[in-house]
């Protein structure tokens, strides 16, 4: 059926929307704060993203399950692609190279210019590949992109060093394009999932230092999460 010109979208393709929707809003709130001081964005303005990309989490995680229990359409595929690369390709590395741009010198300033392309053609790439080989593996091949954002996330609450935030930017991203194996969201991951979302939204409202999160964040995606793979070789993708 159309509307309005277009295949008509189902319930999945509108929790899609909504993630979208969370990644054009983090990079508003970024563009926002370009006339104020830094401290602002790296206080208030990053909380604010940081939400913002949790919720696109959420419903980046729903909309599949939605699609699975039938709620899905010929739309849903590409428009998971799309949403994804503004919510945790774009957003997250425009907040992130923003920081690091701030009072940065000129040849700084091209180092993460360098990064911020970088991560976000490899988060291009990654989407691609795996919209177009891979959705059937029975593992993620490179670092999936809302984790991706969450490392890129983390590395913001922890420097604004214009040098730090280019190699963030771009080992991030070359992480997504790596054949390193990373767990889909089954069972325990799904749980843990839950569990960061909690833990994520508890932050940015200001019950912990979200340093501390950003810290046990980098560790647990960055080291355990693709070491979990090679404790279970038998569930290894083929890639």
């Amino acid at each position: 059926m159309r509307f309005l010109g277009i295949q008509r979208p189902g319930p999945a393709d509108l929790m899609t929307l909504v993630n979208a929707s969370c990644g054009a809003a983090a990079v508003l709130v970024v563009v926002s704060y370009a006339g104020r001081p830094v401290q602002d964005l790296a206080t208030s303005g990053i909380r604010t993203v940081t939400l913002l990309l949790l919720v696109g989490t959420i419903f980046d995680t729903l909309d599949g399950a939605f699609a699975r229990r039938g709620g899905g359409t010929e739309l849903g595929g590409m428009l998971d692609s799309l949403a994804d690369a503004l919510s945790f390709g774009l957003a997250p590395a425009v907040l992130l190279a923003q920081l690091g741009m701030r009072g940065a010198t000129t040849l700084e300033s091209a180092f993460v210019v360098v990064g911020f392309l970088c991560y976000v053609g490899c988060a291009l790439l990654r989407l691609a590949d795996f919209s177009s080989c891979r959705h059937a593996d029975a593992q993620f091949t490179g670092l999936p992109s809302p984790l991706a954002a969450g490392l890129v996330v983390a590395i913001a609450f922890l420097t604004t060093s214009p040098v730090a935030v280019a190699v963030g930017l771009g080992v991030v991203g070359l992480m997504m394009v790596s054949r390193l194996a990373y767990p889909k969201q089954r069972g325990p991951v799904v749980a843990a999932a839950l569990f960061a979302w909690v833990f994520g939204i508890a932050g940015t409202l200001g019950a912990y230092d979200l340093r501390i999160a950003a810290v046990v964040m980098l560790f647990v995606i960055g080291i355990v999460m693709p070491a979990l793979p090679a404790l279970v070789p038998h569930e290894r993708a083929h890639v």
